[in-house]
């Protein structure tokens, strides 16, 4: 009973206030080049598919996947601790769906969200092309340091991709 006294109990109030009603703006979703040639080569892929009638082709499902971990993981929670990597990279969140991974930084003070990795090949552990490595290099290499930079999210410790966890 919101806005009742009720004998003995204090008044509840709606918690919902002005402050917090800004901090519910939703967060910019931008992608790397990289990441976006993927996201738009599976898109391609998927737009095929459907045109084929084929809901059931992998590259259908994979594409849907992805737009929606996207849209209804990374975009409403961006920050959760859940998804952070460890160690140098534990300001990187990724997300695992299947054996594809989609890697991606953010910043609660601009709302931004950057996808910076997603996945062309599917995860095998000790492979040359293993997604993990892959983005590590990039990582390690200084390639995203500028997105680091503008977004005020720490660089992390360069090192040789072969010492990450």
């Amino acid at each position: 009973m919101t806005g009742l006294k009720q004998q003995g109990k204090p008044e509840r109030t709606n918690r919902a206030t002005p402050k917090a009603a800004s901090s519910s703006k939703p967060y910019a979703l931008e992608m790397t080049a990289s990441a976006e040639a993927v996201y738009q080569d599976l898109y391609r892929k998927c737009k095929e598919a459907e045109e084929r009638g084929d809901l059931t082709s992998c590259h259908y499902t994979t594409f849907r996947m992805v737009q929606d971990t996207i849209k209804n993981v990374i975009q409403v929670n961006p920050l959760d601790k859940k998804y952070a990597l460890a160690g140098d990279l534990s300001n990187i969140f990724r997300v695992k769906k299947g054996r594809m991974r989609i890697c991606w930084i953010a910043a609660s003070r601009g709302r931004t969200i950057v996808v910076l990795f997603i996945s062309e090949t599917l995860r095998k552990e000790g492979d040359i092309n293993d997604p993990y490595r892959v983005f590590a290099s990039m990582v390690m290499s200084g390639q995203f340091d500028n997105i680091f930079g503008r977004l005020g999210v720490r660089i992390p410790h360069k090192q040789s991709p072969f010492e990450i966890q």
